[in-house]
């Protein structure tokens, strides 16, 4: 077993000189695993620990020991038969284990198993990790063939019908922030200027229902979920997929849907005028 060992490095607002002191620990093996999660979670295809160190820029011998560690704790697995290393969703159930993720998902669970069979469509439920949405929940439609989203599946917010819902409730220091992040990152700026119309109107309507950017043919219909603080926490989706089978109207579904996200959000305490 590697050491934790490392060094210490003070550091001190330049700014304020009776700013405290703020210690900035070095720990060589913590930041190697930390490392490997972090490089792992972006490749879906299994990776043998040579491609892993070189594309990491190490050694074999530097993260060999860490890698079967990772498989031993179950973070990281191999098919039978290969070589290659995949990241589980040992962290994603580990997120989950988290009070608040767990009440939300307790508290929608039983509004999405109930909604689905009676729009005859999917429904998903998103948070705001970052500038991704991340998929929390997914319960599926009854009907053989339908649009289901990955558990722990991760878009770019604004892509998404949930991602700018939640955006649009957002305080608007941090809509400025991540707004910046977006021009600092190249996009148009009429994309960025869609995105303030949707999150306006949505602000306006309390839901979307538009076109997905993603899939042709899909409605999106997503409102969203307030907690005890009228905070808008998560953000329900129910992607309307047309077919013969499908026979409740979107507008039917959209209604549907809404009244599912209000009870969803009393459940977490919010209060009538909140949502």
């Amino acid at each position: 077993h590697e050491r934790l060992v490392g060094s210490e490095m003070c550091i001190r607002d330049s700014d304020n000189d009776d700013a405290p002191t703020r210690r900035v620990y070095s720990v060589p093996a913590a930041e190697k695993v930390l490392d490997i999660l972090e490089f792992m979670a972006d490749r879906a295809e299994g990776l043998t620990a040579t491609e892993i160190a070189n594309q990491m820029g190490r050694s074999v011998h530097e993260i060999y020991r860490v890698l079967l560690l990772l498989e031993q704790r179950g973070y990281l697995y191999q098919r039978s038969g290969s070589d290659g290393y995949r990241l589980s969703l040992k962290l994603f159930d580990l997120a989950h284990r988290l009070p608040s993720v767990r009440r939300l998902s307790d508290s929608a669970l039983e509004e999405l198993q109930d909604l689905t069979p009676k729009v005859l469509q999917s429904c998903h439920l998103g948070v705001l990790n970052g500038h991704e949405l991340l998929i929390v929940l997914q319960v599926d439609s009854p009907l053989p063939m339908r649009y289901s989203v990955v558990l722990g599946a991760k878009f770019d917010f604004a892509e998404t019908s949930a991602g700018t819902v939640l955006f649009a409730h957002l305080p608007t220091a941090q809509q400025d922030r991540m707004l910046a992040r977006m021009r600092d990152e190249g996009r148009a700026a009429d994309e960025i200027a869609q995105l303030r119309t949707r999150a306006a109107l949505i602000r306006e309507t309390g839901y979307e229902m538009r076109q997905s950017l993603a899939v042709t043919g899909v409605t999106n219909i997503a409102a969203p979920i307030f907690d005890h603080q009228g905070q808008a926490v998560a953000a329900m989706t129910v992607p309307y997929v047309p077919q013969r089978a499908a026979t409740v109207p979107v507008e039917t579904v959209r209604d549907m849907a809404l009244a599912a996200a209000r009870r969803i959000s009393a459940n977490l305490g919010a209060k009538a005028r909140a949502i």
